[in-house]
């Protein structure tokens, strides 16, 4: 086991399979349905945007952001405050947002978006901030760390 946070992680293959049990668990008792392929493959004609490796895992994994208080956006059966294709309308229309750019999360709106190249930028209703992570894995792991902090 190592020490972390004040608490203690282990790291064995029970632990994983636990919290793969944990994480669906808490994804039935919150209505969150993962995608499938085709429903990802649906979402980014929609979306007219091609989705990177790292951004599908993060919707494989049931938009998995630990406990930190932020809410993905939802390619299927999307509830409404957590919609991705009405975010992306009202970023479009209300704040300007670029067309290569997508929004992933909201945040008092402001978006945390996925680019092109697969980077996520944080854009601002109130401006530029410069804010960006090299991919939605070290994202991911980034609002995590600082949520524990």
């Amino acid at each position: 086991p190592t020490k972390s946070v004040g608490w203690t992680r282990l790291r064995s293959p029970v632990f994983a399979a636990l919290c793969v049990i944990n994480g669906l668990v808490q994804m039935d008792s919150y209505g969150i349905t993962l995608p499938t392929d085709d429903e990802i493959s649906e979402a980014q004609e929609k979306l007219g945007f091609t989705f990177s490796i790292e951004y599908i895992q993060f919707l494989k994994s049931g938009y998995d952001l630990g406990d930190i208080p932020l809410e993905a956006l939802e390619i299927v059966n999307p509830p409404t405050y957590a919609n991705i294709y009405t975010a992306l309308n009202d970023a479009r229309k209300h704040w300007n947002l670029p067309k290569n750019l997508i929004p992933i999360c909201e945040d008092n709106s402001d978006y945390y978006c996925l680019s092109e190249s697969g980077e996520v930028i944080f854009f601002s209703h109130d401006g530029g901030t410069g804010e960006k992570w090299e991919n939605v894995s070290i994202w991911r792991n980034k609002m995590i760390a600082e949520n524990l902090e």
